[in-house]
């Protein structure tokens, strides 16, 4: 459920939907080129070395302390900019579900975003597990119920005789038409499906690791892309293409699909289920990376402050800075509107740090097979070295790909060439690492637990 969380959300799906039958095929090629390679070099990692520190573990086991410290060190940076996007899309979803008109009130979303961050933060401060409970059950009833709810409806569509948006069926309807203008869209379903290894953060909360995780990332791994293709085609069968609002996202959606039949306070319901769903995808990867910190900070690679643990074994006064930090950010993207387009390029820039993540993950479990090829592995990526070599070497050119393209320079930003905007992304983006450089300079012996 971590993992699902993690890897799925509602909310992505009606961009999807616009491309019509050839969704399969892009949810397909997606699934192939990065969430299936990331099962499998998951699945291995986590249940061979299931240690504390998840991701930090597995890359520091591979390549040294220093380079599990850049692994998590960006993915905790990368998700401060992404907290706020989130929150916004709660605050609107539970205006939807309450009062329309509150989405318009920027005091409205700014409050609930604050006050969603803080409640988040101070129930994970329970611990791991109840962290982990709370994100199941977000994910049930607020990612797995509304997506299967779209599933019937888009069955009941049908059945009913009602108008179908997407032309009949074809094999090649299949096939998108393909130009280079394409490519930015690939890598942002790539990204779309990122976070399935999360799970491995809490490897030494998970009772059995070495057999529950690779059955735990098969299962993520069917949900993620079941749930992905059907819902985002009962979406297409019911909306035409050019009649889905990207902009006003899922809510728009249960609107059309249900008040077609009479049942307009449903998406009320499902917008409701979907905020929930959205703090259960914020849950996920509220504790995890923190808890990595702490084992980063446990070798002396950070402050002491950053190993400190509360009785319930979890980064209290961090999450607390964290909070803090995240609040004074939603405050500004909700009242301030000149600061949206410097939050967009903020965002931009951190989805660089993917590469500093991603990167070294699939990296990790090639090298392993090599330095420490007599561990025991329960499970291990199929087809021996030539298919760890095949998953981790897909997982990492299609990561380095989808990072490369994001880069890319929109068109309405047209003030500067294509190669001083990709160089000052890339610039911004080694702004973030700063800290981690300055901390393996600066660090002492006595920082060692």
């Amino acid at each position: 459920m971590v993992s699902t969380a993690a890897g799925f959300s509602v909310r992505n799906l009606p961009s999807m939907a616009v491309e019509g039958w050839s969704l399969i095929f892009w949810y397909v090629l997606g699934t192939l080129l990065f969430l299936l390679p990331l099962a499998l070099t998951a699945a291995e990692l986590a249940s061979t070395w299931p240690k504390a520190g998840g991701v930090y573990a597995w890359v520091r086991e591979a390549f040294g302390e220093p380079t599990g410290f850049m692994a998590v060190w960006s993915i905790v940076v990368q998700n401060l900019p992404w907290y706020p996007t989130v929150l916004a899309f709660v605050a609107v979803s539970l205006a939807y579900g309450f009062e329309p008109a509150w989405q318009d009130n920027r005091l409205f979303v700014a409050c609930v975003m604050i006050g969603i961050f803080w409640a988040l933060t101070l129930a994970s401060l329970a611990g791991p597990v109840a962290a982990a409970k709370l994100t199941t059950f977000g994910t049930v009833f607020g990612t797995i119920v509304p997506a299967v709810v779209l599933i019937g409806a888009g069955v009941a569509w049908i059945v009913a005789g009602k108008h179908v948006a997407l032309p009949p069926f074809s094999p090649a309807l299949l096939f998108p038409a393909w130009d280079l203008g394409r490519l930015p869209f690939v890598s942002t379903l790539l990204l779309a499906f990122t976070g399935l290894e999360v799970s491995g953060y809490y490897a030494l909360v998970v009772r059995d690791p070495q057999r529950n995780f690779p059955k735990a990332m098969a299962l993520a791994l069917v949900a993620i892309s079941g749930l992905s293709i059907f819902a985002t085609l009962a979406i297409a069968l019911a909306i035409p293409a050019d009649k889905i609002s990207l902009s006003g996202g899922v809510v728009q959606t249960f609107t059309v699909i249900f008040g077609a039949f009479g049942m307009r306070w449903m998406a009320s319901v499902l917008a409701l289920l979907t905020a929930v769903g959205a703090v259960a995808l914020m849950s996920a990867w509220l504790v995890g990376p923190l808890l990595s910190l702490t084992e980063v900070a446990r070798n002396g690679l950070l402050p002491p402050v950053f190993r400190a643990l509360s009785a319930r074994q979890v980064p209290a006064a961090v999450m607390l800075w964290q909070a803090a930090l995240i609040t004074i950010v939603s405050i500004a993207f909700a009242l301030v509107p000149s600061v949206n387009q410097a939050y967009w390029i903020l965002t931009a820039t951190t989805t660089a740090l993917l590469g500093f993540y991603y990167l070294p993950i699939f990296a990790a479990v090639i090298r392993l097979r090599y330095t420490q090829p007599d561990v025991p592995r329960p499970f291990r990526v199929p087809g021996g070295k030539p298919g760890v070599w095949l998953a981790g070497g897909v997982g990492a050119i299609a990561t380095a790909f989808a990072v490369g393209i994001s880069l890319e320079r929109p068109s309405n930003v047209t003030f500067v060439s294509d190669a001083v905007y990709v160089g000052a992304m890339i610039v911004l983006a080694l702004v973030w690492m700063v800290p981690w450089a300055i901390s393996l300079i600066v660090r002492k012996t006595a920082w060692r637990a």
